[in-house]
């Protein structure tokens, strides 16, 4: 190859870098939240004659979205209540991506597990213990990116009652927050209790196009007049 097609092919290929140089112009933004939850229950009759027939334990969740972006999703995952003494598991995942401009998200999930004692014997008197834990996990990248995890619980007459939160942003990229924690209460014959379980992931991104430095346009320019150049040169050869 002489010198006047070496030196085309490098500029050739100059001009065709320029896009892969340029590319970093485009700013993007990302988030992700997990909210993991575990619990188990455990209850004994007082009435040693008795038994936990008349002991009604009921659940019912609930998922959704408060807002959604084009590009965010979510994905809820629930065990339905099986027995005393099992371990059950439930968890919220939320993300969301944007290249280019706002973005808002807003995840949720509702538990409500119910107890009732339907016994007509006065001597039916339930010991109920509930024993669970959590674990909060965000993480945030990008231009412009905030997240937030929370996880709250509480009973009907907020005897017990608490709120968590793990937050992230572009500044600390990850956090993470975990809890342990149990619920004792004694229900007589014809007695109810509720428990409530809630979690959120939110999201907030924003991703703008990042003005490209003078000197990327003016080496493009360059290489494409030089290109030009070296072609007449070799076309009055």
């Amino acid at each position: 190859m002489n010198s006047l097609n070496r030196k085309s092919t490098l500029l050739t290929a100059a001009i065709f870098l320029l896009p892969a140089l340029t590319s970093s112009a485009q700013a993007s933004s990302h988030y992700s939240g997990n909210v993991d939850f575990s619990y188990t229950v455990t209850a004994s009759n007082r009435n040693a004659n008795g038994d936990m027939q008349s002991l009604s334990i009921m659940d019912f969740f609930n998922s959704g979205a408060y807002a959604e972006s084009a590009a965010s999703s979510y994905a809820p995952n629930y065990q339905a209540f099986s027995g005393l003494g099992i371990s059950h598991n439930l968890s919220l995942q939320a993300q969301d991506t944007i290249q280019l401009g706002t973005a808002v998200s807003d995840y949720f999930s509702n538990l409500l597990i119910s107890f009732e004692n339907i016994s007509l014997d006065v001597n039916d008197i339930f010991d109920i213990n509930i024993d669970f834990s959590y674990s909060l996990t965000t993480q945030a990248s990008g231009e412009n990116a905030d997240v937030d995890a929370t996880f709250a619980y509480s009973n009907e007459n907020f005897d017990l009652d608490n709120f968590d939160i793990s937050h992230a942003s572009i500044y600390d990229g990850f956090a993470q927050a975990f809890g342990v924690d149990s619920f004792g209460f004694v229900l007589s014959a014809g007695q109810t209790e509720n428990l409530y379980f809630d979690s959120t992931v939110t999201g907030q991104l924003e991703a703008t196009v990042v003005p490209v430095p003078a000197a990327i346009w003016l080496f493009g320019s360059g290489m494409a007049g030089l290109l030009g150049m070296q072609r007449k040169r070799s076309s009055k050869a």
